[in-house]
């Protein structure tokens, strides 16, 4: 299972490359130094909310944007996270569900 951090700090590093910034580049942009911004995105460090944010504006997105990395995890988590949500799901929208899954695999 990954830690926070680690997500967090794939998290960074997916949008600092989006933005082809080096790691030194985003450093000098919210004014840190860029072996601080290389434990971030290792996961050794987490950053404090003044941090975050001056990273989100750095990056030209919303805080919130730095926290969503559902898709970052181990796939025996995601496959996991999956099965509770279609456990929680009714009839009618078990059957959607499945009906996605499967045009998904059919493509």
């Amino acid at each position: 299972m990954n830690s926070l951090k680690t997500l967090f700090g794939r998290k960074i590093k997916e949008y600092r490359k989006k933005k082809n910034f080096t790691q030194a580049q985003l450093a000098e942009l919210v004014n840190v130094d860029d072996k601080h911004i290389s434990c971030i995105e290792s996961g050794k460090n987490f950053p404090s909310p003044d941090l975050i944010e001056r990273i989100a504006i750095a990056l030209n997105i919303e805080p919130k944007n730095l926290f969503e990395f559902y898709y970052l995890q181990d796939i025996s988590d995601l496959k996991s996270d999956i099965i509770k949500m279609l456990d929680e799901l009714n009839q009618n929208e078990l059957s959607l569900a499945h009906k996605y899954i499967r045009t998904f695999l059919l493509k």
